[in-house]
């Protein structure tokens, strides 16, 4: 009898240890996929950025309230300045407006002109009120993405904005390659009548992220993919054309992947900022 208590005392201390380690290695693994897992990122962003309220307000007619969004965009995109060719093209020129450095190469007007009006020499669009957002991919180096394409007989979702459809169809991925999609949009019913239209830039390309050019997980060494990225990952711009004055704007923007699955409470392929034009 003494025996049997005995056993059953040892079989309850080892179940509450087995579900202490358990959790324990959820709460850690959870801690670890939180930060490493897929996050699509806005930029510029306040110095008192939060995910929850992202804010970007300004006024357009007064240069001291958009020029430190001005200088922000300048700061984050500096590290993308190169004179390496590549597509779409950024240049040495690129934070640097035309009133600063009327000289210019070649090289540097076609880069400018395929991001434009996204550009120093237009204040990213904040002096006009028709503001630009750079997105770029994090955490993406323990990430193997499975792209939506025509090539595969897999369905694509209705939901899917009909402008990534219509390049899926003029752009074959066996020809020209993958993308990681991305769309931009109103959060709820009221911001998608107070947006206004949206332009995605480089204009003419397809609204994502090219695979080739992604730092994924089949393409690091296990032991390297702590280390950062040596070449910063590519970048779209998104053209805000005519944002209603006056109002706060919830702006939701997503990724398309068939493995990222859509969840508006989730942050993960997803992003979301707050955006309030002043008169």
């Amino acid at each position: 009898m003494g025996l049997e208590k005995r056993t059953v005392k040892i079989i309850v201390i080892v179940a509450v240890v087995l579900l202490v380690i358990g959790a324990i290695l959820g709460l850690i693994l959870g801690l670890l996929l939180h930060q490493r897992y897929v996050e699509l990122e806005v930029w510029p962003r306040s110095e008192e950025y939060t995910w929850e309220q992202p804010l970007i307000q300004f006024r357009p007619s007064d240069t001291g309230s958009w020029h430190p969004w001005y200088k922000r965009m300048n700061d984050f995109l500096r590290a993308y300045e190169t004179t390496i060719p590549e597509d779409p093209p950024r240049a040495p020129c690129s934070t640097r407006n035309r009133r600063d450095d009327p000289i210019r190469s070649n090289n540097c007007e076609i880069a400018m002109r395929m991001w434009g009006p996204c550009t120093a020499d237009e204040f990213y669009g904040y002096s006009m009120g028709r503001p630009c957002v750079f997105l770029r991919l994090n955490h993406i180096h323990y990430w193997v993405p499975h792209p939506y394409n025509v090539s595969t007989s897999l369905s694509i979702p209705t939901e899917m904005p009909e402008n990534i459809k219509q390049f899926m169809m003029q752009r074959p991925a066996q020809t020209y390659g993958d993308y990681v999609w991305v769309s931009c949009g109103g959060e709820y019913n009221s911001d998608k009548e107070n947006i206004g239209p949206i332009q995605y830039i480089p204009a003419g390309l397809p609204p994502g992220f090219p695979l080739s050019r992604l730092h994924t997980a089949d393409k690091i060494p296990y032991a390297n993919r702590n280390l950062p990225d040596q070449v910063p990952p590519p970048l779209i711009a998104v053209y805000f054309e005519n944002p209603r004055r006056e109002v706060l704007i919830n702006v939701e923007c997503r990724i398309w992947t068939r493995d990222i699955y859509y969840d508006q409470s989730s942050r993960v392929g997803r992003a979301r900022f707050e955006l309030f034009v002043n008169q």
